[in-house]
């Protein structure tokens, strides 16, 4: 009989535990004259569940009672992220389970692809009836099922925000991580290549100041944002490729299979033209005058389709079209461009410039630079003038001193004759 008595106490228990763990919904009290069905999860197959299989619950009915529970009803509610395989299967039934007997009963779920890791709790409704103190009662008890998904993490770069870098500068870049799988991601390392030097036969430039960056967690759904620095290693403006690699784990510390990337990072020569006053007139007010513009590129590429343009205003007004198109100017070169204008005062004054063009990588650029003039007065003019007569008389002094000097000569060869 010990055993009758063993069985006896482990029912007790499992009924105030049941009762308890349900929330005390429609439970009886233990009557040792009465059936009293007591339900847990015996198996759950596989375990944990993955996102996108089918999953086989085994639960464990025992009659811990002295009476037996007849017309036992069992129906499970299952909800998101689980589906029954067939419909009508939630609802299980069996006339009679005497005292001391057990029963198991099944049920075969689909779980969301979609779903998360995490413990999940499904309701399962409990029916049956019997005599309760020599009367027929029928009963009702929930029981709370826990099951346990466990997905898989799948970390994507979905984002490099890389500025533009100069040559032998530094530069700071952030890389967006996210975690679109279904389980969380653990002991994330971001790895950056070192492409100083050759690398497959192709010349790299782009140094990270610190090699691996660490995330510990990256939950589904949940995007993470990695800063680092870099420095440019090269002369040459160029667009290099920076190599990156992502390796984690999952939640039970199994590796996930790395993810491999590839970011271009543009190196230019920056905005590095220089606009100046190349030549000019003695311009005077309200006389028709020529400015000639320079442009010299100080950078280490290339400008393309280089256009000059300057706007008349209040100090001076254009004869023709104030545009002027120089096409490209290399590395350490120049060009000007030459436009005719009509001063309105004397002074000191200026010419807006205003530079557009290109780069290599079809970029656009446009820069503005004031570039100065002078405007002189008659009195100015009068100034600089060269005194006695000017210029004609010291030419015509100069031709009469050459007609002297050559018929000089000519009257000695006659002489000599």
């Amino acid at each position: 009989m010990r055993w009758l008595t063993r069985f006896t106490i482990v029912c007790t228990l499992l009924t105030v535990l049941t009762a308890v763990h349900a929330g005390g919904t429609d439970i009886i009290p233990y009557r040792t004259d009465a059936p009293a069905l007591v339900a847990t999860l015996s198996k759950q197959i596989p375990y944990p569940a993955q996102p996108g299989e089918e999953l086989t619950l085994v639960i464990k009915t025992a009659n811990c009672g002295d009476e037996p529970a007849k017309n036992i009803v069992w129906h499970l509610n299952a909800k998101e992220p689980f589906e029954l395989k067939e419909t009508g299967e939630a609802t299980q039934t069996l006339p009679e389970l005497r005292c001391g007997e057990t029963a198991n009963t099944e049920y075969f779920l689909i779980v969301d692809p979609d779903a998360r890791s995490g413990e999940y709790v499904i309701d399962l409704n409990i029916t049956y009836g019997g005599d309760f103190d020599r009367n027929y009662f029928t009963t009702r008890s929930t029981v709370e099922i826990t099951v346990r998904v466990m997905g898989d993490p799948d970390l994507v770069l979905i984002d490099a925000d890389i500025p533009e870098a100069d040559p032998k500068s530094e530069f700071d870049a952030k890389f967006s991580i996210e975690n679109v799988g279904t389980g969380p991601a653990k002991n994330v390392k971001v790895s950056f290549g070192n492409q100083s030097g050759i690398s497959r036969g192709v010349p790299n430039g782009i140094l990270p100041k610190t090699s691996i960056s660490y995330i510990d967690t990256i939950a589904p759904g949940e995007t993470a944002i990695v800063e680092s620095s870099f420095f440019v290693d090269t002369t040459t403006p160029s667009q290099y490729p920076l190599p990156i690699t992502i390796q984690y784990e999952n939640e039970t510390h199994g590796a996930q299979a790395a993810q491999f990337y590839s970011v271009l990072v543009p190196v230019t020569s920056g905005n590095t033209l220089f606009v100046y006053l190349d030549s000019q007139e003695r311009l005077t007010p309200e006389t028709v005058g020529e400015i000639t513009i320079g442009v010299a590129n100080r950078g280490l590429a290339r400008a393309k389709h280089v256009v000059f343009t300057i706007s008349e205003g209040e100090q001076f007004k254009l004869v023709d079209t104030g545009t002027r198109y120089i096409g490209d100017i290399e590395s350490d070169d120049y060009d000007t461009a030459d436009f005719v204008i009509i001063p309105e005062a004397a002074g000191e004054g200026s010419v807006s410039v205003k530079v557009d063009y290109a780069d290599d990588y079809g970029n656009q650029y446009s820069m503005t630079a004031d570039v100065p003039i002078k405007v002189y007065s008659p009195e100015e003019m009068k100034a600089i003038a060269p005194q006695g007569g000017g210029y004609t008389g010291v030419i015509i002094g100069a031709v009469v001193l050459v007609l002297a000097y050559v018929f000089r000569k000519r009257i000695k060869r006659i002489i000599s004759r």
